[in-house]
């Protein structure tokens, strides 16, 4: 009977083992989802504000497009920021946006613009692509220059460049 207590009792121990080590696993699963969202959320507030900032100041996206010699967009992202590019762009008759760009958003429509899937569809010519996702950037930048000819600029080195003008 002593036998029977022991292996039962390794028994539930190992259970609670498992069971420690699994909820372990779903927290920080959870956490580290959590932490992600919260640098997104710290990285649009920033994208934002210096946005607000330059637009007070008067600053002209198409500066940065001009004297870099790009006259054709597109935009991979057509999110919030992206849209909120395209708006700024289109004013100007010097700056085309050629075509909208999406690698995780495959339902993302626009009422003027193409959007072009990376990866699925062949991308047309554009002097450069402005990523405005900031979410896993490194990985979309390295996933559009294998499929893009033109430049490929974050959104963020945009805000950066007008910024210190």
């Amino acid at each position: 009977m002593s036998r029977g207590i022991i292996w039962g009792t390794a028994g539930v121990l190992a259970g609670a083992v498992a069971g420690g080590v699994l909820v372990k696993k779903v927290w920080l699963d959870k956490y580290r989802k959590q932490k992600n969202e919260l640098g997104t959320i710290s990285r649009e507030r920033d994208l934002l504000y210096t946005w607000l900032m330059l637009e007070q100041k008067g600053a002209d996206f198409s500066e940065y497009f001009l004297t870099h010699g790009y006259k054709t967009a597109a935009i991979l992202g057509m999110n919030r920021e992206g849209r909120r590019l395209f708006d700024a762009l289109k004013k100007h008759e010097k700056i085309s946006v050629e075509f909208g760009a999406e690698i995780d958003n495959f339902a993302a429509v626009h009422e003027s613009l193409t959007v072009y899937r990376v990866g699925d569809d062949p991308l047309p010519e554009a002097d450069c692509m402005v990523v405005c996702d900031l979410e896993r950037v490194p990985e979309k930048l390295a996933a559009v220059k294998k499929e893009f000819q033109g430049d490929v600029v974050t959104l963020t080195q945009i805000l950066s460049w007008l910024l210190n003008r």
